[in-house]
């Protein structure tokens, strides 16, 4: 479940945030590590690999988009 929480979030992030801003996204992991209490390394990579590749889903949706209403 977390795993379509993390890709959404980094949609999200992709779509609304240009480039620099949209890796953001990738503090949430980190922080949600931080406050839990069984430190899982394997969820934290999980974790980073959907975001990561949510922000690149959504930053290429943002430029389709703009690329069809120019």
């Amino acid at each position: 479940m977390f795993v379509v929480i993390f890709f959404l979030l980094g949609l999200a992030f992709g779509y609304a945030a240009r480039w620099p801003w949209a890796l953001l996204a990738l503090v949430v992991p980190v922080l949600l590590t931080l406050a839990a209490s069984d430190r899982n390394g394997g969820a934290v990579v999980v974790g980073f690999l959907i975001t990561g590749i949510g922000v690149f889903a959504g930053l290429a949706l943002a430029a389709r988009s703009k690329a069809q209403h120019a």
